[in-house]
């Protein structure tokens, strides 16, 4: 029989139900020795401890990268170092005996989610059936909830007792809904040899997408404890009803979390992308708007809380965003592992595992180490108010969470895989599951999830910006049919820039278009191109300006195309030409759609650019590829003809044209061309003539 051990992942969502608790050791701290942040410090001092020792328990410390296991004495010597001064050296300068109630608080706060996780683990590992669990779970908060209420009641007489004994309740029942949320997270897992351990993790620290992600979703862990505890704190120490904004923080955060799920189902059920890096760059920007609105309330006198509490809305419904889309997108590193290893990867579940509770650990650290400055620094003369914490430790509070979080958002800029990868990645999978194999899709995928590279955010954000100038109706969008398996061949009339720029805003596919080398590889050569077809024709532009605009784009020109994986075109160059050729069809074997401006601008007016309206002279060599596809593939290749009105504001698709194989090649060609020029045409006619009509 195999031997089995149990697995606690620690879910990014379960840092900031911890942290109510808090709150509560900072209000009980406050009613007993007038010290609220002397209570948050102690209780992050016992939790830092907690978190440490279960990132480095024996069988746990394997599934840590090397270089953490070598950060672990120095972590344990700054871990006794702040323990040591706020359980011992700072108390013994107090000298309060209402201090030893505060510490019994706390440790009651420790054991009682340490028994509510012990009966989650034995519910979850079928020692216990669920009628008994839930027995046992009311028993056992109701004997926690008596002995805290004769502690609290005692020491804290009248309303002040009952309004503490009210705040505990609500933190019990948060950490309950924490530790059931987090029963998804627990997995029975077979005991691994360490070697096999160290194997895989040398292999998945090759894969650029794998450790782009650890460290990614360490910092967002990080930044969420350093916030969480940086907002409370004030809260604690300026809320007059406290009680009232607790139970507001608590419903912003669940709130937040279930309507996030909601938007990605919904968006799920109605068949659109989900891309969690766009989700979590708006998260991010959202935390890191509310981190500044909290600074500049920082700043008012008399502090307003209200700008507090929409700062803590903003953040922890920014935190909330990205926790929820770090889950998701922990499915796809587990098909990362696969890829990179080969196969089922030995403690992947662990690795990850030890590696949240780690950045929790270094988040809480952080925490501890500001807190302890701020009781060292004030004394016995602890802030007890929001005015006074602004005016001695502003920066010192902000500035850590604000560095976390930009920290975070260029990690996210950093970041590889996009929602269309993240597919071809699960596409591939199954086909090898299922015995295949597809090599250039094998390359493709090798080349964003092992080799450095970033996701065109900046070009997605222009686009995005351009798209409401350039509002288009689309027309015959039925005729387009996706395939994985036999990619689309789109053609479009190139009207200068205008073609090109409306095709990229509005095709509804993911596509990769062909682009002349000449606008491609070389920035001098871009320069030149530019400035023949596109720049010397511009009669309102000054004459000694149009070289330096044209020199600008050159580099710009390079750095654009290579965002949008461009096919370099080397239309002039004949013996590099078969090159263009192979790079579409491996892109096509990939699953890519391809765009195609096939339109001579040689052919206008003596060379001197692309038609501005209707349809110019086609090249035909762009149905050599049809050919060239089927050959490799045995799959006929579909040319779809579309035309981008100008004047209509309009983006029309026309009926795909499919390659016949058994035709005569030359006669195909020529077919191809001129049903793709005869479509063309047409849709030009009608959207000319619906434009006119319209405007008489």
């Amino acid at each position: 029989m195999k031997k089995h051990s149990r697995l606690r992942e620690r879910s990014l969502f379960g840092a900031m139900g911890d942290l109510y608790a808090y709150i509560v050791c900072m209000l009980a701290s406050q009613l007993l020795v007038d010290m609220p942040i002397y209570g948050g410090a102690l209780y992050m001092s016992m939790r830092v401890a907690t978190a440490f020792y279960g990132s480095f328990q024996k069988d746990r410390t394997a599934f840590l990268p090397p270089r953490v296991q070598r950060w672990r004495r120095s972590l344990l010597v700054t871990l006794l170092l702040l323990n040591m001064c706020i359980m011992v050296v700072y108390p013994n300068q107090l000298n309060d005996p209402q201090l030893w109630v505060v510490f019994a608080l706390v440790l009651g706060m420790f054991l009682r989610d340490a028994g509510i996780q012990r009966l989650v683990r034995l519910s979850y590992a079928g020692g216990m059936e669920e009628r008994r669990f839930v027995t046992l779970t009311v028993v056992y908060e109701t004997l926690q909830m008596s002995v805290m209420a004769a502690v609290l009641l005692y020491n804290i007489p009248g309303s002040a007792g009952w309004f503490m004994l009210g705040c505990y309740g609500l933190c019990s029942g948060m950490a309950l809904y924490g530790q059931l949320k987090e029963r998804a997270y627990q997995r029975d897992v077979d005991k691994i040899d360490a070697a096999q351990v160290l194997k895989a993790r040398q292999a998945l620290e090759r894969a650029n997408a794998y450790t782009s992600y650890e460290n990614l979703s360490a910092l967002i862990l990080i930044a969420l404890e350093v916030t969480l505890v940086l907002l409370y704190t004030f809260l604690a120490v300026s809320a007059r009803e406290m009680l009232f904004y607790m139970i507001l923080a608590i419903a912003c955060t669940l709130l937040s979390r279930e309507a996030t799920e909601w938007i990605i189902r919904s968006r799920a059920r109605r068949g659109k992308t989900n891309d969690p890096t766009n989700l979590m760059l708006f998260a991010l920007l959202l935390w890191l708007y509310g981190l500044s609105v909290f600074n500049r309330s920082m700043g008012m006198r008399p502090v307003e809380p209200v700008y507090t509490y929409i700062a803590l809305g903003l953040c922890t419904a920014g935190g909330t965003i990205c926790a929820t889309c770090m889950g998701r997108m922990e499915r796809t590193m587990a098909a990362v592992a696969r890829f990179t290893t080969g196969g089922d990867t030995p403690g992947f579940r662990q690795m990850r595992g030890v590696m949240l509770e780690f950045a929790g650990l270094l988040g809480q650290m952080v925490a501890l180490a500001v807190l302890t400055v701020l009781c060292f620094a004030a004394g016995k003369d602890l802030p007890r108010d929001g005015a006074q914490l602004a005016d001695r430790f502003q920066p010192l509070m902000v500035l850590p969470a604000m560095l976390a979080v930009l920290v975070a958002l260029l990690s996210v800029l950093k970041f590889p895989l996009s929602t269309r990868h993240m597919e071809k990645l699960s596409r591939f999978l199954r086909l090898k599951e299922a015995g295949g194999d597809n090599p250039a899709l094998r390359r493709q995928l090798e080349s964003v999830v092992v080799q450095r590279r970033s996701q065109p955010f900046f070009m997605r954000s222009v686009m995005a910006l351009l798209r409401p100038f350039y509002r288009h109706e689309l027309k015959g969008v039925e005729n387009i049919v996706p395939d994985e398996d036999n990619p689309i061949v789109f053609l479009c009339n190139h009207g200068e820039l205008y073609g090109p720029i409306v095709c990229m805003l509005y095709i509804p596919v993911p596509i990769r278009p062909w682009s002349i080398s000449e606008m491609v590889v070389d920035k001098d050569e871009v320069a030149a191109y530019v400035h023949k077809y596109t720049i010397s024709r511009q009669k309102w532009l000054p004459e000694k300006l149009k070289w330096p605009i044209a020199n600008l784009i050159g580099p710009l020109s390079v750095w654009a195309m290579g965002q949008l994986e461009s096919i370099p075109v080397y239309r002039n160059k004949l013996r590099e030409l078969m090159k263009t050729f192979t790079l579409s069809v491996e892109a096509m074997e990939a699953g890519d759609n391809l765009l195609i401006f096939p339109e001579n601008p040689d052919g206008v007016e003596q060379g001197k650019g692309y038609e501005r309206s209707g349809v110019g002279e086609m090249f035909r060599g762009f149905a050599m590829l049809a050919p060239i596809y089927y050959n490799k593939t045995g799959k006929r290749c579909r040319f779809l003809p579309m035309y981008a009105h100008k004047g209509a504001r309009t983006l029309s698709f026309g009926t795909a044209i499919e390659y016949n194989p058994e035709a005569h090649p030359n006669e195909e060609r020529d077919r191809i061309v001129d049903a793709v020029a005869e479509q063309m045409q047409q849709m030009a006619c009608r959207e000319e003539q619906l434009l006119q009509n319209k405007r008489k």
